[in-house]
């Protein structure tokens, strides 16, 4: 009993601190889009809230404000925000938190919750949507940059290592490894500008085949939202529920927007490859060579 007491306190707090959070970011968030999303999805998140409220009342439990931590939580992700912007936030943010759509469900599945079982089910599919939502607003930018620079210190570091044995020069290995480094760049920026630019016409081409079946048949796209969501381990019968209200965004959830710019990206993979290529060189640039080179270049790596 005193568990059951606690896991509905324990929700009741997540609900209200994400609703905080993401009416933070909506009030600091300057393109309207996106701010009209994180409202969305703050309100969403009230009503979760709420709902785990009502049950606590029910049971006679005490409900408690957040507390003074939560609100520097809350403080710290608006600096991040500031700092490093919406899409980075977002996903420290949802980092930290655990699937909610398998939590919901493992709820909805607890005799103890048999008679809100519905509302459970209700939530999850919200839940489900939610995800759905902020995996539109991607930190693709960040994995371009890791990868790049990944790519760019494991090939020169391979490549400084077997010219150190061959030439004796360490400016010599330095200007192989930066050739290398070069013609990496320009392979790493071709490739990640055809894939953003495919995924993003790939994306744009479903997108407007949804619309023009939106217009001559929206059966079909509630039937497209039905099994999305039964894949996604929500109930039948919910899904039937409420995906004809859902039909007008189909595409937002179903092939959800590629915001990525190819150009961009081409830009920071290859400056991020550049840079992970000019790491190892380094010491060949100060003057080490052989064995001590290639010990340098480990370490600094």
């Amino acid at each position: 009993m005193q568990r059951l007491d606690s896991l509905i306190l324990k929700n009741y707090k997540e609900e209200m601190f994400d609703y905080e959070v993401y009416r933070k970011l909506a009030r600091i968030e300057k393109d309207d889009k996106l701010r009209r999303t994180l409202t969305k999805l703050s309100e969403m998140e009230r009503s979760h809230s709420e709902f785990w409220k009502e049950i606590a009342d029910k049971r006679g439990l005490r409900t408690k404000g957040l507390s003074f931590v939560d609100k520097l939580k809350i403080g710290f992700y608006s600096i991040i925000r500031r700092l490093l912007g919406t899409n980075l936030t977002i996903m420290l943010l949802e980092a930290g938190e655990e699937d909610d759509v398998e939590k919901y469900k493992k709820l909805a599945e607890m005799k103890e919750f048999e008679e809100e079982k519905s509302r459970l089910e209700s939530i999850m599919l919200d839940e489900a949507v939610h995800e759905k939502v902020l995996g539109n607003v991607e930190a693709k930018n960040v994995g371009d940059f890791v990868y790049g620079i990944s790519d760019g210190l494991v090939e020169v570091l391979a490549a400084v290592s077997g010219l150190s044995g061959a030439i004796s020069s360490p400016i010599f290995v330095a200007v192989g490894g930066l050739i290398i480094g070069a013609s990496g760049t320009l392979s790493m920026s071709i490739g990640a500008y055809l894939s953003t630019k495919s995924e993003k016409d790939v994306k744009e081409q479903e997108r407007k085949k949804l619309e023009l079946e939106k217009i001559v048949d929206q059966r079909q796209i509630e039937l497209k939202l039905i099994n999305f969501f039964t894949e996604l381990g929500i109930n039948r019968n919910i899904a039937k529920k409420v995906s004809p209200s859902l039909v007008d965004v189909a595409e937002d959830i179903l092939y959800p927007k590629v915001k990525d710019n190819p150009i961009k990206s081409a830009l920071i993979t290859g400056a991020s490859y550049i840079t992970g290529a000019i790491i190892p060189v380094i010491p060949y640039i100060v003057g080490l060579s052989g064995l001590a080179g290639v010990i340098s270049s480990y370490v600094i790596d």
